[in-house]
């Protein structure tokens, strides 16, 4: 017989909506203080180098470099407390209180199949939807230093702590206050919501990232992990970054995003599958080290 879908243990701390809602909320405000405590470096520099207040304010290498940089440490903030929320004050184990497993009908080739597949249905909307150049694009052609740096938050950052965030904290609490399918609802958009900015203009974009939030949510919906979550999240991620950086400046250009994906798609794919076994290794080690780190008081005191 199949196993059920939800496995989560009632003994561990389960949050409510309104602390859901406070940490989602903090993990918004994170982002936006340490972008515009960015922004006051990049006018502290230029005043350094020509003892005057810039008076033109626009997105230069140097300005998106550090705002890029800046939602590292907000990241790891946002880690900190939903590290706090979801172990209960760290009276919790780190890997259970997260759900850092798979599920028996769900394991690392269904992450990666699963991401595949948003990947060919955002290609698909891009032929179906119209598309304008989006401030994400205009960000990514300031130069291959900043193309690298958002493939590494979106790679090694974004996939952890938004899935802790959104489907960690936020989809625990929501489901415990209003039920299954107004959370998944909630979340979706939600999710969806603080990404319309980087993707405004482009109605493919903004299809796209509502559809992974829908899948993400359903998945945590209804296997109660959120490993699964995270690993399709970073294949995704991970598949979008190798693209970007492979094909350079002409994975921005709309018209020739579908023929670059294509060329690209069939090897990447092969190599993700040649990777996938040592892959379960490393994620399921990696609450370890993190649980570590989060748990020993000196760690904020290191140089």
């Amino acid at each position: 017989p199949s196993a059920p879908l939800v496995q989560e243990p009632p003994s561990l701390p389960r949050c409510g909506a309104w602390t859901g809602f406070l940490v989602w909320l903090g993990s918004v405000l994170l982002l936006v203080g340490f972008n515009v405590v960015g922004v006051m470096a990049y006018f502290g520099i230029r005043f350094y180098q020509t003892r005057e207040i810039p008076q033109d304010i626009s997105l230069d290498w140097l300005m998106a470099l550090l705002t890029i940089l800046s939602t590292f440490p907000a990241h790891l903030l946002t880690l900190l407390i939903c590290w706090w929320v979801m172990t209960g004050r760290g009276r919790h184990p780190w890997r259970e209180s997260l759900g850092w497993d798979w599920h028996p009908q769900f394991k690392w080739v269904h992450a990666v199949a699963l991401a595949c597949l948003m990947i060919g249905a955002g290609l698909g909307f891009e032929r179906l939807l119209n598309h304008q150049e989006t401030d994400l694009e205009k960000l990514l052609k300031l130069g291959a230093s900043i193309r690298y740096a958002v493939a590494l938050l979106a790679v090694f950052s974004a996939p952890l702590v938004e899935e802790l965030v959104y489907r960690g904290v936020l989809y625990q609490g929501f489901e415990r206050s209003f039920g299954r399918t107004s959370s998944v609802l909630l979340v979706t958009l939600l999710f969806a919501l603080v990404h319309v900015p980087q993707y405004w203009g482009s109605q493919a974009a903004l299809a796209a990232i509502l559809s992974l939030s829908l899948v993400l949510t359903l998945l945590r919906a209804y296997t109660g992990k959120l490993l699964p979550c995270i690993a399709t999240h970073f294949v995704f991620n991970g598949i979008q970054a190798v693209v970007l950086l492979a094909s350079g400046d002409e994975a921005l250009d709309p018209s020739k995003s579908l023929e670059t994906a294509t060329h690209l798609f069939a090897p990447l794919v092969s190599s993700i599958a040649d990777l996938s076994a040592a892959a379960p290794s490393f994620l399921s080690a990696l609450p370890h080290a993190t649980g570590f780190i989060l748990s020993t008081p000196h760690w904020m005191l290191m140089p």
